[in-house]
């Protein structure tokens, strides 16, 4: 990813346990990958009647509804960075400014304990979650993913 592109600071996330750092990063990657079946619930046929909700301009399907819809798995400067010692210690995730905004939209209150810069992320941080990159996980595999290689 070129440089322009890239996040300059990282929100960072505090996990006591490595399954709940897990099931965070599962959700997230489901979330971020609901854009891919949103066409399939554009389809869904509309109700017969004319109601003041029907009467309002549509949108092309996949049209984001507002800004805060900045989730989607094709945002490239979307990236969850993970330092995860071992399974049976804490897990501290670092999230871009866009996947905080998207894990916000989707969980708010996401509890921040600090920001840091690109150049402050521990060495043995891994890149976990990728927009454009990671598919939709369920617990176990992001659990085997946040495991140390």
């Amino acid at each position: 990813m070129p440089a322009e592109f890239r996040p300059k600071e990282f929100h960072v996330m505090e996990f006591a346990h490595h399954d709940e750092a897990a099931a965070f990063v599962a959700a997230l990657s489901r979330f971020l990958d609901l854009p891919k079946l949103g066409a399939a619930g554009a389809a869904k046929p509309k109700k017969s009647g004319a109601t003041a909700a029907s009467k309002r301009k549509s949108r092309p399907a996949g049209t984001p509804k507002s800004k805060k819809s900045v989730a989607g798995s094709s945002n490239p400067k979307i990236e969850v960075w993970a330092r995860s010692p071992v399974a049976s210690e804490g897990v501290l995730l670092f999230l871009s400014a866009t996947a905080l905004a998207a894990a916000e939209s989707a969980f708010s209150p996401v509890p921040v304990a600090r920001t840091i810069k690109r150049d402050a992320l521990p060495d043995e941080c891994f890149l976990i979650v990728e927009g454009g990159v990671t598919p939709a996980w369920g617990a176990a595999e992001a659990s085997a993913r946040l495991s140390p290689p």
